[in-house]
């Protein structure tokens, strides 16, 4: 089959198109084959990993042979790796280089040349390494990954293919002597495994790829329920623990992975917890009031009484003073303070004397406040008010207060502070009321049901 033929039966691709070209016969390959296509603009990056001497010089030197012969624009990075560079390192180093590539050239995708083949080493390489569902599905034919939309056009094709598909046109390619070598564990899969698993059965590679698209429909539907579990019952850095406990233990391990991968901002190198970190963020969550635990991405997690929350090393609690008088509009903790015509409760709303708004701030707990609750009779530390109320420790800070210097008016969704309030001034007819909305996670009972 020729490229062109290839061509024609690709999924639509991006106008502009970043191909990763290393000068193998995959690589090769794909260069080929998009240059086929109508209507898109292509250009190539070579990485110059530096660690086979004269060979890598070869290889670049041959890139921009083939590259020029196409007129296609080619961009070479060139790394300094020592020797002994680990996969990983190697690996981020490498798309590092793409990146820039990518802005070099302004395209919209990268593209690289992995196949069907490729793509039976990584299921097989994963399951060797103990992988979950995600690590099972392989890789995908459309993906982001290092801020860079990547495709991988050939994945349904052999590499017998693509190299037949060169032979056909006499296009030579270079090969990497290092994909010999039998220590790395993805060259003894190639060499070694699958070689005896096609003995047994000669689709071997066609059934794991059709296998990782199975498993890939499945992961889709269970991040979407863990998607719309979270968007009900998580925040950012809190996820409400009576309805993860109602979840089956595979949503379980699920939902606390992706919420902590939502704070994480899934990393280059943190893309996922381990096994037995996920298990530790499972007994934190799951076990007694109190638990915590430490995670990638140097966050720490908090089991309190109706929460589990995600800290970060680097927060704090500090936060502005805005004067009530001009304050509708302003945005504490995720809660928008509008004006309203009327009240909505008072555990949202607060109608207060015109002639005090002058008086009266906003903003979040602070040292030394108090509260008088309606009806208590006697004045209480707001730390007190929130231990009654069972308010999460984690979520004190964030409370928004409407506030006559260190006495609290109002706490939102909890409640209002005798002191300066219209019901505190009968005889009072210019008021003004003011409503909190949005979601407020300190509220959250145990006994309420939302998942």
């Amino acid at each position: 089959m020729r490229p062109e033929e290839i061509a024609a039966r690709l999924a639509p691709l991006p106008d502009s198109i970043l191909v990763g070209l290393s000068g193998g016969a995959d690589s090769v390959a794909l260069l080929r084959i998009l240059c086929c296509l109508s209507g898109k603009r292509i250009a190539a990056v070579h990485v110059n990993h530096g660690l086979r001497g004269e060979a890598s010089d070869g290889d670049e030197a041959f890139c921009r042979i083939l590259c020029e012969s196409l007129g296609v624009d080619l961009t070479v990075e060139r790394l300094s790796l020592a020797l002994g560079t680990g996969e990983g390192p190697a690996r981020d180093a490498r798309y590092a280089a793409f990146r820039r590539a990518m802005d070099v050239t302004g395209c919209e995708a990268l593209a690289l040349a992995h196949h069907r083949g490729d793509q039976a080493e990584t299921v097989l390489t994963h399951l060797l390494r103990g992988a979950g569902l995600r690590g099972l599905c392989g890789m995908e034919a459309e993906t982001e990954l290092y801020g860079m939309r990547i495709v991988r056009p050939l994945l349904g094709r052999t590499r017998g293919e693509l190299r037949e598909c060169l032979r056909g046109i006499g296009q030579d390619w270079r090969e990497d002597a290092t994909n010999e070598e039998t220590g790395f564990l993805r060259n003894r899969v190639r060499l070694e495994v699958l070689p005896v698993m096609r003995g047994v059965s000669p689709e071997a590679e066609r059934h794991i790829a059709q296998t990782a698209e199975l498993l890939r429909e499945d992961l889709r539907t269970l991040e979407a329920l863990t998607a719309d579990f979270l968007d009900r019952n998580a925040g950012e850095d809190w996820l409400w623990l009576p309805p993860l406990r109602r979840l089956p233990t595979g949503l379980q391990r699920r939902a606390l992975r992706t919420w902590w991968a939502r704070k994480a901002q899934d990393g280059p190198d943190e893309r996922s917890l381990s096994a037995e970190q996920t298990e530790e963020l499972m007994r934190t969550a799951l076990g007694p009031e109190g638990g915590c635990c430490n995670l990638p991405g140097g966050l720490r997690a908090f089991r309190e009484r109706h929460c589990l929350h995600l800290k970060a090393g680097t927060e704090t609690s500090a936060s502005p003073v805005y004067p009530l008088d001009g304050s509708a509009g302003v945005v504490l903790s995720g809660c928008r303070l509008v004006r309203t015509e009327s009240g909505a409760g008072d555990r949202v709303s607060l109608t207060v004397p015109a002639a005090l708004l002058p008086s009266l701030t906003v903003r979040t707990p602070r040292r030394g406040d108090t509260i008088l609750p309606p009806h208590s009779g006697h004045r209480r530390p707001l730390e007190d008010y929130f231990r009654q109320r069972e308010v999460d420790r984690s979520f004190r800070a964030r409370v928004p207060l409407i506030c006559m210097g260190k006495t609290v008016l109002h706490a939102a969704g909890l409640g209002r502070g005798e002191g300066g309030t219209a019901t505190d001034h009968p005889d009072t007819t210019d008021t003004v009321t003011f409503t909190w909305e949005g979601s407020m996670p300190w509220t959250l009972k145990e006994e309420q049901h939302g998942s």
